[in-house]
């Protein structure tokens, strides 16, 4: 099965999108760099695309997707309105993407969660998290890999090149980094690092 996480329109964001089929799309917030549905050509092994936006618990194929409801900003979306966390149980592996999150998760949030095995999460700031309340965060929730997203690299546009970079992050902790960037990797459930490890992706 194919998933798609917050799909973007390249020409307002600034760089390409790699895929454009799926056969489940996950949208945290409706800000056009997260909820491109309409680029989205059709899906792969399913007769539709199956799209979330919405809280709530979901079984696709044997995938398990548990969508809750956060902020997009510290003021309980009265700046930047709703977000949409995604955790996602597949092949044995645990993910959870915050999309763009911008506060505190409540240890209530995090226990209701679970384990997570690969983190992603956005450290770029100005509309999301913080590089050390990012930290902070990762810190509570113990994944083995962490994969930093929603920061600024080179071709990117208007606020998107506002954002702090990966270095900064990188500056601001002391979390392995795992080898060199990469544009796809495997994760396997059996061979977990015991300590948080940085996964860095290619744009």
């Amino acid at each position: 099965m194919c998933l798609l996480i917050d799909p973007f329109k390249s020409d307002s964001v600034g760089l390409p999108l790699a895929k454009e089929v799926a056969d489940v799309v996950t949208i945290s917030h409706a800000h056009e760099g997260h909820s491109a549905i309409e680029i989205v050509t059709g899906p792969v092994t399913r007769k539709k695309t199956f799209v979330i936006d919405n809280e709530g618990e979901y079984e696709i194929d044997g995938v398990e997707i548990t969508a809750l409801k956060t902020f997009h900003d510290n003021e309980e979306g009265k700046v930047y309105g709703k977000n949409l966390i995604v955790y996602i149980r597949i092949d044995g592996v645990k993910v959870l993407h915050l999309g763009d999150l911008g506060h505190k998760l409540t240890e209530t949030q995090i226990d209701k969660l679970g384990s997570v095995d690969v983190l992603m999460v956005g450290i770029g700031g100005v509309t999301s998290l913080e590089n050390n309340e990012a930290v902070e965060l990762i810190k509570s929730i113990q994944p083995s890999y962490v994969i930093p997203m929603h920061y600024s690299v080179k071709g990117m546009k208007g606020n998107y090149a506002t954002k702090h970079t990966l270095e900064e992050f990188l500056d601001k902790n002391k979390f392995l980094v795992s080898g060199e960037p990469v544009h796809k990797i495997k994760i396997d459930e059996n061979n977990m690092p015991d300590d948080t490890q940085v996964l860095i992706m290619n744009a």
